[in-house]
């Protein structure tokens, strides 16, 4: 209530102080004298979408209209997204998608509020193409998507901060590729996006010297690693790129040299990519499957568990101490993958009931690896209660 009468009193004072007078004002936004009374004694709040009318009526910002300070605005913008980011981490979509049109009526200039909300319509959207079918369904798939390449477009309009256009090229890249099925738009957005040698990593560590270049340049090679993982996977693993330009024998020797890449880089530290590993042990163990090596397929997917069990169990912090990376800190609230969700729990989700899973799901180590995903998986989910 403390948010409607600040407005309320906002709107009075602004109109005092520029000699307006509730029906001038009421008459420009196309509402009644009434209405403007109260908003201004706080009984009700403008509708959204007067608020862009009222700041420019008065020539203010948004900000100043809504009585934000940069920090108050900052801090409420923050607490927003962590709400959001504890809703999808338990796949609530639509709980989430809820609170970002309410952050978004409250603070409705904000483009990283802006930016999650088209990725969370995003999300939602592909929820309704898995789990409905039907005019109604793809109906309110169309919208969710309309809407998030809107608030793209509009963040892309309005934002002048660099990292957040990237981001943006990038959901909305993601969306014209995957969603829309629309690829000549999506490589349009890709190549507005700068070039590997140009980028903010990769000028810190060349052209600055020290120790902000000999760290930048460790930090880089855990990014790169990971980067070249996931392109490794990809050829390996997904359908859109891979297709069938991969026997299987060689999707298993991509996936390998994955693995490799980094035991090569980080010797025995599995700290991030112990999820990385999982997922590549998971996808080992279904090609071996595919080709009739049982035993190996057995190997990998005790290996799965091994390292999906690791990554539930990461700690909050630690040092890498490979030879190489050795001056940076791994900190467990910045890995966004799988972040405040049990790795096992995402990979029992599909119960292993898959008939390529036939040939092992019957033996006993397979029962005892799942029986510890299982087990630190129910864990887990207690330690983040």
């Amino acid at each position: 209530m403390e948010s409607k009468i600040r407005i309320g009193e906002k709107i009075r004072l602004l109109r005092k102080k520029n000699d307006v007078t509730q029906d001038k004002l009421a008459y420009h936004l196309g509402v009644t004298p009434q209405a403007v009374s109260r908003w201004e004694s706080g009984v009700c709040y403008p509708d959204m979408n007067y608020l862009p009318s009222i700041a420019d009526y008065f020539s203010v910002t948004m900000d100043e209209l809504l009585c934000y300070s940069g920090v108050q605005k900052a801090a409420k913008v923050k607490e927003y997204l962590e709400q959001v980011e504890a809703l999808l981490d338990r796949d609530r979509v639509g709980e989430a998608l809820e609170l970002l049109r309410a952050a978004m009526a409250e603070i409705p200039s904000d483009p990283s509020l802006q930016l999650e909300t088209a990725q969370v319509l995003s999300l939602y959207a592909g929820m309704l193409a898995e789990s409905t079918a039907g005019e109604r369904a793809r109906a309110a798939m169309d919208a969710a998507l309309t809407e998030a390449v809107s608030l793209c477009r509009r963040i892309l309009e309005d934002c002048t901060d660099d990292g957040l256009r990237d981001e943006t090229k990038k959901v909305l890249c993601d969306i014209y590729a995957h969603q829309l099925d629309d690829l000549p738009r999506a490589e349009e957005i890709a190549d507005q996006l700068h070039g590997m040698s140009v980028s903010r990593e990769i000028i810190r560590a060349t052209m600055l010297t020290g120790d902000v270049a000999f760290s930048q340049a460790q930090r880089n090679l855990i990014h790169f690693a990971d980067n070249m993982w996931w392109h490794l996977y990809n050829l390996a693993c997904v359908p859109d790129i891979s297709g069938d330009r991969y026997s299987t024998p060689e999707k298993i020797a991509i996936l390998q040299k994955g693995v490799s890449l980094f035991g090569l880089i980080f010797d025995d530290t599995p700290l991030f990519y112990a999820d990385r590993l999982a997922n590549s042990y998971r996808q080992l163990s279904m090609l071996y499957l595919a080709e009739g090596r049982n035993a190996e397929a057995l190997e990998a997917f005790e290996r799965m568990a091994d390292y999906a069990i690791l990554c539930d169990n990461r700690p909050d912090t630690a040092r890498y101490t490979s030879v190489i990376i050795n001056r940076v800190t791994y900190d467990k609230s910045e890995d966004t993958e799988a972040k405040g969700i049990s790795k096992c729990a995402r990979l029992l989700r599909g119960k292993f009931a898959a008939r390529i899973w036939t040939a092992i799901r019957g033996t006993e180590r397979f029962k005892a690896a799942v029986e510890r995903m299982v087990a630190c998986a129910e864990n887990f989910e207690e330690d983040e209660d």
